[in-house]
């Protein structure tokens, strides 16, 4: 990678992305811009795929594991297909295999080995992935303008019909049998960002307001953990679960990039205040904050698309800048963790002292260093 550019390049040299999507195990990514669409090694990056048009951009692309399937929605100044429409790429053959229609733009798209979703604003479609698609059942939202919803190992999730509850649903054969959608009462405020883990058993949410971030379980839509990300409301751009599901990312507009442990209470290495134990205090005082924060530039003027190279390692993808950073979750030296038992020490790069509040400060020898970057120039 070219670690010598500097980061003040011309933007107007950077690529300019419409979209970009990781697949299922996050070790590949999709990005579509108003040329076409390129697919990418997440660790090392390396581009696998280039599929140019002459006719128009891609403003969704989403992949089906390492298959030669994409789903495709037009996009950019000149889309290569109406945006009401999803199509089905066969990069095999280099041409659409399937398409869908619908009265209203597309948001978003996801894809199994056997579903078709789709999402419109306050619809979800669910079609078997076959030739021709079949539907399969249609599930009514709340006014869900950016497409909120994701889908790992069957379990499908997304606004509900009243703000602040998630629906899911299993769409493995047997969950379809029952035809049940479990409801959760997740947040006051409209949901903004949702995630789901890699074997589909732990759900994590943020709502519009930005400031906490709920993890439930799945099967029994019980709370696990209540996370705080900040007291100031924040737009969550992107939550993403680590390949073991331990670990929980989120970026933020307020260019920080958390990590928090989503191990059992018992065993987690967050941080928690001083008085997290004390009786009838405010929730304010029971969440659990990350165990390892860092700032991200504030050159960023974008969308922050986060992914995982491995448990220890973040992926950020930036589609207004065109570029992708890597961060690893390192721990500290023995000298910075014996200064951190000693007193108050920044969290991370954030420029905020919180051992004062914060219990357990041995907690505090962990670090997001900033390994690399490169550009999408040229595509």
């Amino acid at each position: 990678m070219n670690l010598h550019k500097p980061l003040n390049a011309n933007a107007s040299s950077r690529a300019k992305l419409l979209c970009a999507s990781f697949n299922q195990d996050q070790e590949c990514f999709a990005i579509g811009h108003e040329h076409g669409f390129q697919v990418f090694n997440t660790d090392p990056m390396e581009r696998r795929v280039k599929r140019e048009f002459a006719d128009g951009g891609i403003g969704i692309v989403q992949m089906l594991h390492r298959t030669n399937y994409l789903a495709l929605v037009g996009g950019g100044r000149t889309p290569k297909y109406p945006q009401n429409k999803v199509i089905i790429w066969d990069d095999l053959k280099n041409m659409a295999a399937l398409s869908l229609e619908f009265l209203s733009p597309v948001l978003q798209v996801l894809l199994s080995r056997t579903r078709i979703v789709v999402c419109l604003r306050s619809k979800i479609y669910v079609y078997i992935f076959s030739s021709p698609p079949v539907r399969l059942s249609v599930y009514e939202t709340a006014d869900n303008p950016s497409g909120i919803c994701a889908l790992q190992n069957n379990r499908l999730v997304f606004p509900g019909l009243t703000e602040g509850h998630i629906q899911i649903v299993d769409l493995s054969p047997q969950g379809q049998e029952r035809n049940l959608v479990s409801i959760i009462r997740a947040h006051k405020g409209r949901i903004k960002c949702v995630a789901v883990s890699h074997d589909g058993s732990l759900i994590a949410s943020a709502s519009e307001t930005g400031t906490i971030i709920r993890v439930h379980a799945a099967s029994n839509t019980a709370l696990i953990h209540e996370f705080r990300r900040g007291i100031d409301r924040a737009v969550i751009h992107s939550l993403s679960f680590s390949p073991s599901s331990n670990r929980l990312a989120l970026i933020s507009d307020k260019d920080t990039l958390h990590v928090f442990d989503t191990s059992p209470l018992s065993e987690s290495s967050n941080r928690r205040h001083i008085l997290s134990k004390v009786p009838l205090l405010p929730r304010y005082f029971s969440g659990e904050w990350s165990f390892v924060s860092t700032r991200i530039s504030d050159q960023r003027v974008g969308k922050g698309i986060l992914g995982w190279a491995s448990d220890d390692c973040i992926v950020l993808i930036w589609t207004s800048e065109g570029m992708l950073e890597k961060y690893a979750i390192k721990e500290k030296k023995d000298d910075h963790v014996r200064n951190a038992t000693q007193g108050p020490v920044s969290n991370g790069s954030t420029g905020n002292v919180t051992i004062g509040s914060l219990s357990d400060p041995s907690n505090e020898h962990w670090e997001l260093v900033r390994e690399s970057w490169q550009s999408f120039d040229g595509i």
